[in-house]
């Protein structure tokens, strides 16, 4: 077998595609570490409820994809193997999977949560797109009824009250449940039924007078799609087209969320017609929706999905299950929107130069000092500067200038003074800030030291 050869015959630059695959795309650092502080703000939750996490396989076959017929294979991204594998377009199948195999014979509940990226395919214009999204979140395997979907609630909830949304982003909460919408959908004639789902989930009002419906049949559609919107209103409204037990089930999570709910700052909506896009969801059905900069936007989707878990444990009739997941994506770009710091924006961070070159290991040194405290310092190279030394020797005296960017940063930046007059290195402090780099090496031009630092970052005060 041939692992590898050299070739002669390689394109030529110009002919090199320098994109992404359609529909994908680079983070860039910054959103990276957003990604990952946003994520860690999850996580926070997640364990404060005793959830731990499960990493499931990214390939997966594609019968545990498909969900028991609940996802379309047209939205599978296939692996071009021997066997029948794909990339997962989202993970809950996969812990389920999971949650009755490995995990089979663990005492219930289980409380797991992940983190992974999932993928997708879709038509657009009859190119082929491919959708790649980071998502976060959690699934409660044996919790049935309301302690289950209240505990899952709950934590989205908790989950809120975490993340530094504003008031204008005001976040929604959207409850509905699967089974009562079967039961509303039940009244219609059955040829109709696929297409009135489809026309109602979506609130798509052209579809819904496409179809050949009798006028009685339309005025009670067009009656359900006014059906929502502030809870107790709703509900008995429901009153008027079914008895199903799931307007109990919703009465009574109600009743347990709506004081949480309105301590998180999060505003319930019940929809009977919301259904996700998967459609594996057989009981209480939710999603979260934050008011964008230009539309409203879903952050997170979920609801319970025991028929999906009696699919991989089929002797399991009283296998249950409920979670949600967060894009994480979306989330970040909410908060960016806004101006919200994220990440290390606020971070107090040391920008470490020096001068002439041999001057290195002591820039090095005060990285070092940095470091052990656990302060973030980076290293700027010495050609990045503009050199004015005296006759390339370090000259006598103070060894480090030390400048800051805002008055805020001052405390901090005694810190730093501090850290070297520790280790008996002789240092300056500049008695003003210098709010950009540029500022700083001007203020080193009038001390050439040999090292200089700027802190950034330390906007609370708070002392590194």
């Amino acid at each position: 077998m041939i692992l590898w050869q050299e070739r002669s015959d390689l394109q030529s630059s110009e002919e090199v595609n320098r994109q992404p695959a359609r529909g994908a795309r680079d983070l860039l650092p910054q959103d990276v570490e957003d990604n990952r502080w946003i994520c860690a703000q999850l996580h926070y939750v997640y364990r404060r409820w005793g959830y731990k996490e499960l990493a499931p396989p990214t390939i997966e076959r594609l019968d545990t994809l498909e969900a028991a017929g609940a996802i379309d294979e047209n939205v599978l991204l296939k692996v071009a193997t021997r066997d029948a594998l794909g990339l997962r377009p989202e993970i809950t199948a996969s812990v389920a999977r999971a949650a009755c195999t490995r995990l089979a014979g663990l005492p219930r509940p289980l409380r797991l949560w992940y983190e992974g990226n999932v993928f997708q395919r879709e038509d657009v214009g009859g190119h082929e797109r491919v959708q790649e999204e980071l998502q976060s979140g959690i699934e409660l395997i044996g919790a049935p009824g309301l302690a289950g979907d209240g505990e899952l609630v709950a934590i989205l909830l908790d989950t809120c009250r975490q993340l530094p949304f504003h008031p204008e982003h005001r976040p929604t909460l959207l409850l509905g449940h699967s089974a009562l919408f079967a039961t509303l959908l039940a009244d219609f004639p059955t040829h109709q039924q696929a297409g009135l789902r489809q026309a109602l989930s979506r609130y798509d009002m052209l579809q819904l007078r496409s179809l050949d419906l009798s006028d009685a049949d339309r005025q009670r559609a067009q009656r359900l799609l006014r059906v929502r919107g502030e809870p107790e209103a709703v509900l008995d409204t429901l009153s008027d087209f079914s008895k199903a037990a799931a307007v109990d089930e919703l009465r009574a999570l109600l009743e347990l969320i709506t004081e949480r709910a309105r301590q998180a700052g999060v505003r319930l909506q019940l929809d009977p017609t919301f259904l996700p896009t998967f459609t594996f969801y057989d009981g209480v059905v939710l999603r979260l929706i934050c008011k964008g900069a230009h539309a409203l936007t879903p952050v997170a989707t979920g609801g319970r999905y025991n028929r999906l878990l009696r699919h991989f444990a089929p002797g399991d009739r009283d296998a249950s299950g409920t979670g949600f997941s967060f894009k994480v994506e979306r989330l970040r770009g909410l908060l960016q929107d806004h101006g919200t710091a994220l990440s290390g924006q606020t971070d107090v961070q040391v920008l470490v130069t020096y001068r002439p070159p041999d001057n290195l290991g002591g820039a090095m040194a005060c990285l070092e000092r940095h470091h052990r405290a656990l302060v973030k310092a980076e290293l700027l190279p010495s050609h990045k500067v503009e050199e004015e030394t005296t006759q390339g020797h370090a000259s006598p005296g103070p060894q480090v200038l030390v400048t800051y960017d805002h008055p805020m940063s001052r405390e901090a930046a005694m810190a730093c003074v501090q850290r070297h007059r520790t280790a008996q290195v002789e240092v300056e402090l500049w008695p003003q800030p210098c709010p950009t780099l540029d500022a700083a090496l001007a203020a080193w031009r009038q001390r050439p030291l040999p090292c200089l630092e700027w802190l950034t970052g330390a906007r609370d005060g708070s002392v590194p």
